[in-house]
């Protein structure tokens, strides 16, 4: 059987579930709905929204007419890591695991991404200019 981008498609929800609650830093991260994937792996598109500001209200002619500016801008990421996991059809048939790269790739997630993102994020946190340190008394 040959490989299908549709049938690995279907563990990507599960394994992002895995990623938000091994993450610390996952409070931070925007909704997926506002995030969506750029023409490459490499980048991804925000969204940009500007409103009008407030006008005054009177009884005769009502609300002021606002406007709305919404466009994407695409960012590019400043690191690319990855990892391809291989396994053996004929292995994973006899150990009768059928899930062996959902628990694979959740494992992955739990131990080594969610962990190196954490870093990532709190180290650039850390480098802007007035992040102190503070040490957390036992709360």
């Amino acid at each position: 059987m040959s490989n299908s981008i549709a049938y690995t498609k279907n563990y990507t929800s599960i394994l992002d579930a895995v990623y938000q609650r091994a993450s610390v830093s996952g409070c931070l991260t925007s909704g997926r709905r506002m995030v969506r994937a750029g023409r490459n792996a490499k980048e991804i598109m925000i969204p940009k929204i500007e409103v009008s500001g407030l006008g005054d209200y009177t009884r005769n002619v009502g609300y002021k007419t606002g406007s709305i500016n919404y466009a994407f801008e695409t960012k590019t990421f400043n690191y690319d890591r990855g990892i391809r996991l291989m396994a053996d059809v004929m292995d994973v048939e006899e150990a009768g695991v059928l899930d062996c790269f959902v628990e694979a790739g959740a494992e992955l997630q739990r131990t080594q991404v969610a962990p190196e993102v954490d870093a990532y994020t709190f180290s650039k946190i850390a480098g802007f200019d007035g992040v102190t340190f503070v040490e957390c008394q036992n709360l």
